[in-house]
């Protein structure tokens, strides 16, 4: 079990990683230009929304009442906490490695993280109740830590790069940062405090059900942009990218604070956090290597060159 120091470390640098990060995403928001984007593709927006807030929540729970139900208790809680968290931060740097389309994977980011805010304090404590677990919360208290942490951040964020456009640059960068070295040392002294607890679940059948989760992301994404007859590949990519993998910063607040004392739910969150990005990567990596390589940028097409003039005679 983890000690006092090892809990104090867990606990501070995961609340200052989903602080900087959300700080961070408002940084890089251009309001104007991500309503326009959700706007313009309101259709996908909205079927996004319904599949990530009711289709993969419902695949997880009939997942987890059928294929998985003999795992434990805290740890479906932990499934359902990732089940309602969507939008995953580093969805639009995935895309740039895919060489994906990074503009509509930031607006579909913002829809996604703003509307599990409203979502997971409402359909959390339903989904815990459908899978049985012992478990409770509250909707304040699911509710709270998104409004302070989360909400909060991404409000200063915007305001401070509309009050100061020149420091926004460089402070967004350091930003990026802090925000991915507090994840690693959340991660890894995690890891270190219930390094038991990740060798008993081995063998509760858990990390198969882990493995699940992703492929339940990337198989509702691509059925998703198939369903639109969404033809680009870098909009589809961008797409499953987002939808893939689940919000960690949400899931954090959730392990922190309503599910503090229960260690169960922290081990079930990390480790599908971990499968989750390892297997999307690797699907990242894979399209890249498919793309062209003359597309060099996920956020430009790539400019087709004008034949050259025929020579005059003199």
């Amino acid at each position: 079990m983890a000690t006092h120091t090892q809990s104090v470390l867990i606990n501070w640098f995961g609340v200052l990683f989903v602080i900087v990060n959300t700080f961070g995403l408002g940084l890089r928001l251009e309001v104007g230009k991500i309503l326009g984007q959700a706007f313009a593709h309101r259709k996908l927006a909205a079927w996004a929304l319904v599949t990530n807030f009711v289709v993969i929540p419902l695949l997880f729970v009939g997942y987890l009442l059928t294929i998985a139900s003999s795992i434990p208790g805290e740890i479906k809680v932990g499934f359902c906490v990732a089940a309602l968290c969507a939008g995953m931060p580093f969805a639009p740097l995935l895309a740039r490695v895919a060489k994906a389309d990074v503009s509509i994977s930031t607006t579909l980011l913002v829809v996604l993280t703003v509307a599990t805010i409203v979502a997971l304090p409402i359909g959390l404590p339903i989904a815990i109740d459908a899978v049985d677990a012992q478990l409770k919360a509250s909707a304040w208290d699911i509710a709270w830590p998104l409004l302070v942490f989360m909400l909060l951040p991404l409000s200063l964020g915007c305001g401070f790069r509309l009050w100061r456009p020149a420091l926004t640059p460089p402070v967004a960068r350091w930003v990026v940062r802090i925000a991915i070295l507090c994840l690693l040392v959340n991660l890894n002294v995690a890891l270190a405090a219930y390094w038991d607890l990740f060798k008993e679940t081995w063998g509760t059948e858990s990390y198969i059900a882990a493995l699940a989760g992703p492929f339940v992301g990337l198989g509702c994404g691509y059925l998703l942009v198939s369903g639109l007859g969404v033809k680009d590949v870098g909009f589809r990519h961008a797409t499953e990218v987002t939808t893939a993998v689940r919000n960690i910063a949400p899931m954090l607040l959730m392990m922190i604070f309503p599910f503090g004392a229960d260690p169960l739910v922290t081990v079930s969150i990390t480790i599908l956090n971990t499968i989750g990005i390892v297997t999307v990567l690797l699907f990242v990596l894979m399209w890249r290597r498919a793309a062209s390589p003359s597309d060099t940028d996920g956020n430009q097409p790539v400019s087709k060159q004008r034949p050259a003039p025929p020579p005059t005679s003199a």
